[in-house]
């Protein structure tokens, strides 16, 4: 059959914009003849009449004011009245210059077609709110300042040019120059000027002469001083290098240059506001050969609520279901862990644990998740893994002043395992399909104990009311009158202890034990016993309250803690959570977005905060230090720029937001759904059959969203201390500044869990916010 004029003139209408410059030129024959390959004759005569119809010149009026938008001006082009708005005028000025500058009947027919001028109109707005959403990138990493490097040193220099050798403040010292600053404005000669330096531990010795030029000088009205710069002199070459190493050895511990310094400390207190607010749990690891054993888990308000069950004995798996996990992780960086505990007929209940990848390998991703729904246990965890380089290690150490004799567990913390829970945004799982009986793998099965872990937590998190003391004494317990047992004092306080039993008792666990500990001389004080762990033998003990007991304790703790040199774990703690926090504020696993106060919403979006490498963003892709972010908040078809998603999230009517898209591999077009379309509408058996067919890719990002309930952090003090040196005007502000960032949003890719999820026939309950979308929508 044959195709229409028009059918054609639809189909090659590329082909038809391409041959316009020929036709204009006059070589439409050659055009022609370069797609000759891909038109039949009939094709060919329709598109060469088509071109030579559009690139005829017209006289025809054009007038766009039946649809256009207001006010309408009325003016004459090529001579020709012309009545058309401000978007119709644009269309002109683009469509002549696609004709050489001549008013053709294409020029006539964009112009005057609303079709295209409302494509035009839409295509318009859409960029503007790309635009609007479109914000600034910044790197965990620390500011790397290169040769821009300088800092605010502690001490003063001379030289005999200004004042007969008067001492002159350094404002700023960088490895090619020196700004002093001068009570009087200073007269340089154009000459090397020699610099006297004092004794500088690592730079030079007393009284040590660099030649400098004289460059310029400004009076600061912040100082009232004259600010001097001079440039080290070429015959000094030599000591660049020198002031170079000094500056980098020092820069930690000492203020930058002003304006590096705002810079610096402003980072630092967006990443501490991000650690304060991560829904994340850091468990940091240290490895023993190809083992990797958690040690230390950083826990914060937010992390701690954000996750429950994070301070119980399980938290982690087991040791070998552990082990499977770290050897997944190394290959891919995440993985998706689910952990139930089901019951097996009268026995005690099983606790399974498998990551996504082991489920979806022997098929059996269903099944599972039906069991753990039935038994009402399922929990689903996302880990992330994070290597931590050695300068990051070296800068918390150096920052935190820790030295590594101060503890022998911290140098040997190299990788983060980032844990967080899922369930509470994703809801209860709805199946939409049977699901068949499988037989669960041995494997699966996580009852191995766990690695012991040290949870260190900010002072606010503590429950402890007393400083506790690690020790480790033999000391007798005695159950009974007759009946006593050898033990270990792990830890000791004022009024409590916790011990451990060498050998399992032969006689329940009474509520009072008396202990003696004859290093301590205690003996025969009276304890109740709070809890036994039969598996660990652990006992944790109260001090019975009487005058006595009270007596005996302060004094055993007053006599006997520098003479046996115990441990005071708070102390010890508190070192554990600076260098814990430093490590975790430069290796977040997510994307985490800085919200500040604004009247529009898009104006709220103040910082992007990213990984170096992430897939957080997908599928959408970072332009240079600039994030898009129209695909996870903006409505599209609003104007001015608006977002309802982020109005629900800041005004804490939802918690969570998922933006959905489906990437169509054919073209990678991508289509924007909500909740309700991709989860609970007839649209969903359609994605299930296209996923199947692997012909779309499902993109699922959870926006969590967290508002800051203080302004400072633990860390605000300390990062704003070395600012206090070199502008307490600066300081001020910087601290009142911290009002002003009202959230945190933060931005983590759980696409491959919602694909399987919905693969498998299950999909998140419909939500809050889904039905908020389609009433909005209806």
């Amino acid at each position: 059959m044959m195709s229409t004029e028009q059918d054609i003139i639809e189909r090659y209408s590329s082909v038809i914009k391409a041959l316009i410059p020929y036709q204009q030129n006059g070589k439409l024959l050659e055009g022609l003849n370069r797609f000759s390959s891909r038109l039949n004759t009939q094709a060919r005569n329709v598109i060469k009449e088509e071109v030579i119809r559009l690139t005829s010149q017209t006289d025809a009026p054009a007038d766009n004011s039946a649809f256009a938008q207001f006010p309408v001006k009325k003016f004459a082009h090529f001579g020709i009245t012309m009545t058309l708005d401000r978007v119709g005028a644009e269309i002109l000025k683009r469509e002549t210059a696609r004709y050489l500058d001549q008013y053709t009947v294409g020029v006539f027919e964009s112009i005057t077609n609303s079709e295209f001028y409302k494509n035009q109109v839409t295509r318009k707005l859409r960029q503007k709110i790309i635009q609007a959403f479109t914000v600034q990138s910044q790197s965990y990493k620390d500011i790397v300042f290169d040769d821009d490097l300088s800092i605010t040193p502690h001490f003063s220099v001379s030289t005999l040019a200004y004042q007969n050798g008067r001492s002159l403040t350094v404002i700023a010292l960088s490895a090619n120059e020196i700004t002093v600053a001068c009570t009087r404005s200073p007269k340089f000669a154009d000459e090397p000027i020699p610099i006297t330096f004092p004794d500088i531990m690592g730079l030079c010795k007393a009284n040590q002469d660099i030649h400098y030029r004289f460059k310029d000088v400004e009076f600061s009205s912040r100082t009232q001083r004259h600010h001097a710069t001079l440039v080290l002199d070429e015959e000094d070459i030599e000591w660049r290098p020198k002031i170079a190493k000094y500056l980098a050895g020092v820069s930690l511990r000492l203020p930058l240059e002003r304006d590096l310094e705002i810079e610096r400390t402003m980072q630092a207190l967006d990443r501490d506001r991000i650690v304060e607010n991560s829904p994340w749990i850091p468990v940091f690891l240290r490895q023993v050969q190809k083992t990797f054993i958690p040690a230390m888990v950083l826990l914060t308000t937010t992390n701690t609520e954000r996750n429950p069950g994070c301070r119980a004995t399980r938290f982690l798996p087991g040791k070998e279901r552990f082990k499977r996990i770290m050897d997944e992780l190394q290959r891919y960086q995440e993985t998706y862990v689910f952990r139930a505990s089901v019951q097996a007929g009268s026995d005690k209940p099983i606790e399974l644990c498998a990551t996504l990848r082991e489920l979806e390998h022997v098929g059996i991703l269903g099944f599972f998740l039906k069991l753990a729904e039935e038994s009402d246990s399922l929990s689903i965890w996302q880990y992330r893994l994070s290597d931590i380089p050695d300068t990051d290690r070296s800068n918390a150490m150096t920052i935190q002043d820790i030295k590594t004799e101060d503890s022998d567990l911290i140098p040997q913390l190299k990788h983060i395992l980032y844990v967080r829970m899922v369930n509470e945004e994703l809801g209860k799982l709805k199946a939409f399909a049977p699901i068949e009986k499988a037989k669960l793998p041995k494997q699966l099965n996580d009852s191995q104990g766990c690695w012991p872990l040290h949870f260190v937590m900010e002072e606010v998190n503590d429950r402890r009311a007393e400083p506790r003391y690690r020790i480790e004494k033999t000391a007798s317990v005695k159950f009974g009158l007759m009946t006593s047992y050898n033990a270990i004092v792990r830890d000791f306080s004022l009024s409590g202890m916790q011990i451990e039993l060498l050998a399992p008792p032969q006689e329940a666990t009474p509520e009072y034990i008396k202990v003696s500990v004859p290093d301590l001389k205690m003996k025969g004080l009276r304890y109740q016993v709070l809890n036994y762990s039969p598996r660990t033998l652990v006992m944790r003990l109260k001090l019975e309250a009487n005058d006595a007991n009270s007596k005996l304790a302060s004094k055993i703790k007053g006599q006997n803690a520098s003479l046996l040199k115990i441990r005071n774990i708070e102390q010890q703690q508190k070192v554990y959570f600076r260098y814990l926090w430093e490590l975790a504020s430069r290796n977040q696993p997510h994307i985490a977005i800085q919200i500040i106060n604004s009247r529009q919403m898009h104006g709220r979006l103040k910082t992007v905060y990213m990984p170096e490498q992430s897939n957080d963003l997908y599928p959408f892709k970072q332009i240079t230090n600039e994030v898009p972010l129209h695909g996870f908040v903006a409505d599209m078809d609003k104007s001015p720029p608006d977002s309802s998603a982020l109005r629900r999230l800041l005004q804490q009517a939802n918690r969570y937001h998922m933006a959905i898209h489906c990437e169509r591999k054919a073209d990678q077009r991508l289509i924007a759904l909500t909740a309700h379309e991709c989860f609970a509408s007839n649209l969903r058996k359609q994605i299930v059959q296209y996923l199947e067919e692997s012909k779309i890719i499902l993109c699922a990002t959870t926006l969590e969203c967290h508002p800051n309930v203080s302004q400072t952090t633990p860390m605000t003090k300390q990062r704003l201390a070395l600012l206090s040196k070199v502008d307490m005007d600066v300081y001020e502000k910087l601290l009142n500044l911290q009002h002003t960032y009202s959230h945190i949003i933060h931005l983590i890719d759980i696409s491959p869990l919602i694909q399987a999820l919905t693969l498998e026939q299950y999909v998140p309950t419909e939500s809050k916010e889904s039905s908020s979308e389609v009433s909005e929508s209806t």
